[in-house]
């Protein structure tokens, strides 16, 4: 009698995989019906892995899980192609023991990816279209050339600092005007290498400068796509709302939909206070350190210009000052501020001014 072989079917089971992702390799684990298998590092591809799983477990349904990071969303889209199902979770939302923050290794967070996907505990994060992805890119890289604009002006006041110069008191608040820079090349410096790398230094400052008026170019361009026109438009006419703002808004939020409320979004953006409770103490405190850093820090800037320009805001602010100090009453209304930017962008109607509620 001729025994027949018969081949291992996962078919109607499901293989639960935990992604540790690193730019040379990345560690992998594997949950099964509660169960343990194995952990194993593999070469930083999607098609390694999607290699192994259907040779070791073929015919399985398989579900992935990574955290959010350098790595960006191509890992996800690539497994979705292959029909494999994989989200992308915020590192933050992956639950933890004391013991894994004392022993962290890339098997441990892998095992904890897999058993929190297995048990339902991952929450995944919203994940842009790859036109939206780029755009956000190019929307950021504004930001980048400021930071590199304020290393490039730090570094010129290092050197005269070092060279014993100091500023005239016109310049001593100086926002590196025109006549600023002129007096900079003008320098007598004691020795040809210390002017020379000034020199150099303003040539860097001046490139930046180019370079960031010609992102500021794009970024105007980019708010006349039609999936951003409309909305841009309304959005622009919030106190504090620019061509820069705007495009942050569109590209990092992209849809105002998926936030179901108010509170989701302020979430998001990260002016939720803290809670502290117990039986019948609650106690609020600080707004939570999670937060949407950029837009945040834009929002608080927008909300400063609405003071000045917007009556209802000024009248806000100063109420809110009284009672609560400066620094936590720009919050609030920043707060505010997004309320009405929501509205704004959920009902695509003009802002209106003077409306205190």
């Amino acid at each position: 009698m001729v025994k027949v072989k018969q081949k291992v079917d996962f078919s109607g089971q499901t293989i639960y995989v935990g992604i540790d992702v690193h730019l040379k390799s990345w560690n992998i684990s594997l949950y099964f019906n509660q169960q343990y298998l194995n952990s194993f590092n593999q070469p930083p591809t999607p098609q390694a892995l999607q290699t192994y799983l259907q040779n070791t477990y073929p015919n399985a349904t398989y579900k992935c899980a990574y955290e959010s990071g350098f790595c960006g969303y191509w890992i996800q889209r690539t497994l979705l192609e292959s029909n494999i199902d994989c989200i992308v979770v915020n590192a933050a939302d992956v639950p933890q023991t004391d013991k894994g923050i004392k022993n962290k290794t890339d098997k441990h967070d892998s095992k904890r990816l897999a058993q929190a996907l297995q048990a339902g505990l991952l929450q995944p994060i919203y994940i842009p279209d790859e036109e939206i992805e780029a755009d956000r890119q190019l929307v950021r890289c504004n930001e980048r050339f400021n930071n590199d604009l304020t290393r490039a002006k730090n570094r010129i006041k290092a050197l005269l600092y070092q060279l014993g110069i100091k500023l005239p008191e016109r310049f001593a608040n100086s926002n590196w005007s025109g006549l600023f820079i002129q007096w900079l090349n003008q320098l007598e410096l004691k020795t040809a290498s210390a002017k020379t790398t000034l020199q150099h230094q303003l040539t860097m400052v001046e490139n930046i400068r180019k370079q960031k008026l010609a992102v500021l170019k794009d970024i105007r361009i980019l708010l006349k796509k039609h999936r951003y026109a409309t909305t841009a438009r309304y959005l622009m006419t919030v106190p504090g709302i620019g061509p820069i703002t705007a495009a942050s808004l569109l590209t990092e939020i992209d849809d105002i939909k998926r936030f179901a409320n108010f509170k989701q979004l302020n979430a998001f953006i990260g002016y939720y206070p803290s809670q502290f409770s117990s039986g019948e103490n609650i106690h609020q405190g600080n707004i939570i350190g999670r937060k949407h850093r950029r837009l945040r820090s834009l929002l608080i800037e927008a909300a400063w210009t609405a003071i000045r320009t917007d009556p209802a805001m000024t009248k806000v602010y100063n109420e809110l000052k009284l009672k609560i100090g400066g620094k936590r009453a720009i919050v609030k209304l920043a707060r505010k501020l997004l309320s009405r930017i929501r509205y704004v962008w959920l009902n695509q109607t003009n802002y209106e001014k003077g409306i205190v509620q």
